[in-house]
């Protein structure tokens, strides 16, 4: 097929939009750098019975995702190299190879990103399933902390009975006062003085003796148990507050990690929500750019076929081989020019 320089000219500059749009920039500025791949050589011939029975019009107008990739991989990585027309059976236009080709890179290109976004979505969710995960670990280490505060609590509950049964026992004690030589027991101290002193004269002299050493003694172990009842009392009081505020310390910490743990939960729920409805409408947007320059592309198409069997009809628009020759070397350019295009965006 020929075209004449207009044709080439309009063709060029549209192949050259249509690169610059599917630039890698789109998915780089969102996710980062893609890792580098390289292009699938092709080797099969397109299957024109499929592609006949695609209705482009019905796929354009109703967005038929659907139909867009049960044709993905056919048209993308097949081989247009040795097309030719169906009329004079003369090899195709060079530039619409070309587009063909550029429309089969840039296709493969964004199934590479495809593969990427998905593989990083992957990832995005196992790192959301490890955070439920340290979550419920965090629940089951605060309930297990509650579990040792409440047999904490017991076991103050439990001491401070025992401490004040032992106190009501030493009370006691101290309310009677009774007599180391006989039964009797008495409610003052001076009544046991003088029953003492009744008995002590009765008894010799070396029993009076021992009698006053063993008050001495009875007296410095009242001294010492007072001493021991109020340092014992001291300590259940720096005891309890010392509990009091470790318990509200702790249970503070626990507040303030359950707070931001949740906080940093629904933080990375957002983002993740975020990025997935970024790459969502992403991705709705470059197959209907697609679509569209495939719809492009087939009224192209038609169009070469229509001026093609206007070139046969008319005679007179015909051109001289030589005419070619002088305009082979603009094409020879333009050829040069997209060949360096597309190896800058394959670069980048």
């Amino acid at each position: 097929l020929s075209l004449s320089p207009h044709s080439c000219h309009s063709n060029t500059a549209d192949t050259e939009e249509g690169l610059w749009a599917l630039q890698p920039s789109s998915c780089t500025a969102t996710l980062g750098p893609l890792p580098t791949f390289q292009f699938r050589p092709r080797h099969g011939s397109p299957d024109w019975r499929r592609l006949s029975a695609v209705d482009v019009e019905r796929v354009a107008s109703e967005l038929d995702v659907v139909a867009l990739q049960e044709h993905l991989g056919h048209v993308t990585f097949c081989s247009a190299e040795r097309l030719l027309c169906p009329h004079c059976r003369g090899p195709a236009d060079p530039l619409l190879l070309k587009l063909v080709r550029l429309a089969q890179l840039s296709i493969e290109y964004l199934l590479h990103c495809q593969e990427h976004l998905g593989a990083q979505l992957q990832g995005r969710e196992q790192a959301l399933r490890a955070a439920d995960t340290r979550l419920e670990e965090v629940g089951k280490e605060v309930a297990q902390r509650a579990q040792e505060m409440k047999l904490l609590k017991e076991e103050c509950r439990r001491r401070k009975k025992m401490i004040s049964t032992q106190q009501m026992m030493l009370e006691a004690r101290a309310s009677y006062h009774q007599c180391q030589f006989c039964d009797k027991a008495f409610m003052n101290y001076s009544f046991l003085q003088s029953h003492m002193q009744r008995r002590l004269a009765c008894l010799p002299r070396s029993k009076k003796a021992q009698t006053d050493k063993l008050q001495d003694e009875i007296d410095k172990l009242k001294e010492q148990l007072q001493l021991t009842k109020s340092l014992l009392e001291a300590e259940q009081q720096a005891h309890m507050a010392r509990f009091s505020k470790e318990y509200e310390h702790q249970r503070s910490k626990e507040e303030e990690i359950l707070q931001s743990f949740r906080k940093w939960k629904e933080e990375e729920k957002e983002k993740l929500a975020d990025e997935i409805e970024k790459v969502k409408e992403m991705f709705m947007k470059e197959f209907k750019e697609l679509a569209t320059k495939n719809t492009a592309l087939e009224n192209q198409l038609l169009e070469l076929q229509k001026s093609n069997i206007q070139l046969k009809s008319n005679l007179g628009t015909l051109k001289d081989s030589h005419e070619f020759t002088e305009e082979r070397p603009q094409s020879d350019q333009d050829y040069q020019n997209m060949m360096q295009l597309l190896e800058k965006q394959v670069v980048f």
